[in-house]
């Protein structure tokens, strides 16, 4: 069979801008092709050339609405309680430098502070555990709670997880486990699948386009959202915020950029010393998960503990439950001191129908266990 090169292909070589409607012309073509090594290599050369060309708005959206319309016509999307602000939490993976579960931890700490976290996620390829592999080695059974079932728990608890990995089947087919880097369609693609219709959202991004990515999201619907990088030197590219790190912030609400928010992130990361060491990951997963719950249990000292109550204090600021960055650090820290947000997790544990035992054991005293510092491979996550 003679497989035709599309012509997006080629024009991913020119300065030019590319009319958008030939981007989406582009990709859907290359979608369709049959499965093997000539779809593979020009899929990743248009999404790899796309992110490197700028990335340009216009091309990046026509790329990803491309993408979605493989599956969007089955998505379904389930209503908070009314005048209840949900907040949509996910990150793009792929990032160069590993954490413990920073995000899933935050979002803990931050629902135990009067905010209605959506945790989105997927399990992990290559890091010892995405979100979807804390709730697991937690304890909880997320897999057979129906979401609307899951919504009712986050507005119970302030927290709910809501798995993306079977979201988009069509597109995954063509798509899953081929790519180890970030491209086009990261700066957007995974904040899109939520389940749950959220009031706002926060995109964890390991490129530091966050500006593009949420002006993007925002184009594609999104009421409120806030994108974020952390990068330490150039190489290293993380979808959280980590302390003392370069931190780069964008809220786009209702099409506005709010310039205060972004500027109030970066001071609140440099407010904090750098501590890489506190937040690596380590090789054993249950200790990876185990060193997340120790911090939310009030048991770790380490600088863990500041980078969590980061990430908790821009939820609870996108979750209106506090005004500033600065004062939502100081809520959360005296949450984690406290040990208040495993009193969280334990509930949401029991609502899932889950087992408690498990999680007991992950606060157990555990030997030493070496880091894990690999980089330039791939996140389970969506793109």
């Amino acid at each position: 069979m003679v497989v035709t090169t599309p012509l997006l292909a080629h024009k991913i070589n020119s300065s030019a801008d590319i009319p958008p409607q030939d981007v989406h012309d582009g990709i859907t073509r290359i979608l369709a092709l049959p499965e093997g090594h000539t779809r593979d290599v020009m899929l990743g050369s248009v999404l790899t050339g796309l992110l490197l060309r700028g990335p340009r708005l216009e091309e990046v959206e026509a790329a990803v609405q491309a993408a979605t319309a493989l599956d969007r016509s089955g998505w379904d999307f389930h209503q908070p309680p009314e005048g209840m602000r949900f907040v949509g939490y996910t990150g793009s993976g792929k990032k160069t430098f590993k954490t413990i579960n920073l995000s899933t931890a935050a979002a803990l700490v931050a629902a135990t502070g009067g905010a209605h976290i959506a945790k989105l996620g997927s399990r992990s390829a290559s890091s010892k555990t995405g979100s979807r592999d804390f709730i697991d080695l937690v304890g909880a059974t997320s897999d057979t709670v129906p979401h609307q079932e899951m919504v009712g728990i986050t507005a119970d608890t302030g927290f709910g997880f809501f798995s993306i990995e079977k979201r988009v089947p069509e597109f995954d087919r063509r798509y899953g486990g081929r790519f180890q880097a970030v491209h086009a369609l990261s700066l957007a693609f995974p904040a899109l699948l939520s389940p749950v219709s959220c009031s706002a959202y926060v995109y964890g991004l390991s490129h530091p386009a966050v500006g593009v990515s949420a002006r993007l999201l925002s184009r594609l619907g999104l009421p409120d959202v806030a994108v974020i990088n952390s990068s330490v030197g150039q190489a290293v590219q993380v979808d959280e915020l980590i302390p003392g790190s370069t931190v780069r912030a964008c809220r786009i609400n209702a099409v506005d950029e709010d310039l205060a928010f972004n500027n109030e992130v970066r001071k609140g990361a440099a407010s904090m010393p750098q501590d890489l060491s506190s937040v690596t990951q380590h090789e054993d997963p249950h200790e990876n998960v185990a060193h997340a719950i120790r911090v939310l249990a009030g048991r770790d000292t380490s600088e863990a503990r500041s980078a969590v109550a980061l990430n908790a204090a821009l939820l609870m600021v996108m979750s209106e439950v506090v005004p500033t960055i600065q004062s939502g650090i100081d809520k959360a820290l005296a949450i984690i001191d406290a040990g208040a947000a495993l009193d969280t997790l334990q509930q949401f544990v029991r609502l899932t129908g889950g087992a408690l035992n498990r999680l007991n054991a992950l606060l157990r005293p555990v030997s030493a266990t070496a880091l894990l510092a690999s980089t330039g491979v791939k996140e389970g996550a969506p793109c």
